[in-house]
């Protein structure tokens, strides 16, 4: 391969690597942020306790 084609290819992968940290982190942020809020909702909807 010509030292052109390479570049191009280093080139691709390395933003592809990027948008699927995006993707990744952006998945992980969004459930943490569910998860608090099924923390809190459950913290303000507490029903009886029965025994």
């Amino acid at each position: 391969m010509t030292p052109i084609i390479m570049a191009s290819v280093a080139q691709n992968f390395t933003q592809s690597l990027l948008i699927l940290v995006e993707g990744m982190g952006g998945i992980f942020l969004f459930m943490g942020l569910f998860y608090a809020l099924i923390l809190v909702l459950e913290k303000l909807f507490q029903g009886k306790k029965e025994a």
